[in-house]
């Protein structure tokens, strides 16, 4: 199964969530219930890149960090400590 781990910026909790064909990053967030609906959020990479609208499938095997917009977290990266 192709996932994408998601670290809570405020709370460092992490989840590990599937990846659907089509969906955003966004979108898989939103689908997973990490966050609570409603809630204003954006991703961040490695590099803190926000990476909100990029397709999900780019992520599979890494950790994208989810906070509140304009947060400048940089979180994330490859799961299991590879680079």
């Amino acid at each position: 199964m192709n996932t994408i781990t998601f670290r809570n910026a405020l709370t460092d909790m992490n989840q590990q969530v599937p990846v659907q064909a089509g969906q955003t990053v966004r979108q898989t967030v939103e689908s997973s219930g990490f966050i609570a609906p409603g809630n204003n959020f954006s991703v961040r990479d490695k590099d803190g890149q926000i990476v909100d609208e990029q397709p999900a499938d780019r992520f599979v095997g890494q950790m994208l960090s989810v906070g509140l917009p304009g947060d400048n977290v940089v979180g994330g990266g490859a799961v299991g400590g590879a680079a």
